[in-house]
């Protein structure tokens, strides 16, 4: 089965377990979890190990599944919506990246998805996170990661009106630069680095329907006419500029392979 068809596989089952948020960021974030599950069909082959790492509510793990890959799925909090993840036989384990060690043998795993999960760990802790990732891994095995871009266009306008720049629930967003030094540092070598442009195109109001058709800039023009808000205006307005200039948009995508295997590193507080 294919990413999208994996995805829309697990619509119903969405729609029938999960609450108001679930079903919204399943729309609303639809087609930057497809660019993240082609980048895992582009570089691990199916039947191999994945490891969901910051997995909850699971949407891609249960995509991952269908997609043919034996996946692992972790999270801080599982419970709330385990119940997507039992729907397709998804293994849900509970930890803390910041903490915990993954109960998995040292280099069992083929690859490892960090999919909008950084930017919730202290900056403290995450080398205990990428430390655990390397020795999960195998020897060329892969790292994908998916991130919010701390430099994007409507980052940068926020900061000249004396705004906070990241999401309220975030504690502390990157550059690609900073995304990529971090994975050199912990034993990884880049293989793909980029600005990916599916945030500037959906992050949109519109209706479900719309959010799964909005592929290009002509689908978010028609989705932003019939329903003209602020944002929608803002954000047709600014997608010229951030095609144009790709360290502007939204979201960087990256993807490492295990280079060698490193130890936990200490803490740098000043």
């Amino acid at each position: 089965m294919d990413a999208e068809e994996a995805l829309l596989c697990i619509r119903d089952t969405i729609e029938s377990y999960g609450d108001e948020k679930v079903k919204h960021t399943f729309y609303l974030e639809f087609h930057r979890r497809l660019l993240t599950l082609q980048l895992i069909r582009e570089y691990c082959q199916e039947g191999k190990v994945v490891v969901d790492l910051g997995a909850s509510p699971f949407i891609m793990s249960c995509a991952l599944k269908l997609m043919g890959y034996e996946v692992i799925a972790y999270d801080y909090d599982p419970q709330q919506y385990l119940n997507i993840a039992e729907a397709f036989n998804v293994k849900v384990f509970k930890c803390d990246l910041e903490r915990d060690s993954l109960n998995m043998p040292s280099e069992s795993v083929d690859c490892v998805v960090l999919s909008e999960v950084i930017e919730h760990l202290n900056p403290y802790y995450v080398s205990h996170a990428f430390a655990e990732v390397n020795r999960i891994l195998k020897d060329g095995g892969v790292l994908i990661i998916t991130t919010p871009n701390i430099a994007s266009l409507f980052r940068r306008i926020k900061l000249l009106l004396g705004m906070q720049l990241q999401y309220r629930l975030h504690v502390h967003e990157y550059t690609k630069g900073e995304v990529e030094r971090l994975l050199i540092d912990h034993g990884f070598k880049i293989v793909k680095s980029f600005y990916t442009e599916v945030n500037d195109l959906s992050f949109i109001n519109a209706t479900p329907e719309d959010y799964l058709n909005l592929k290009n800039y002509w689908e978010m023009l028609k989705a932003a006419i019939k329903k003209p808000t602020r944002l929608n205006v803002l954000r047709a307005t600014a997608y010229p500029i951030v095609k144009l200039i790709p360290s502007l948009r939204m979201h960087i995508a990256v993807v490492a392979e295990k280079e060698r295997i490193t130890q936990l590193k200490g803490v740098e507080r000043w």
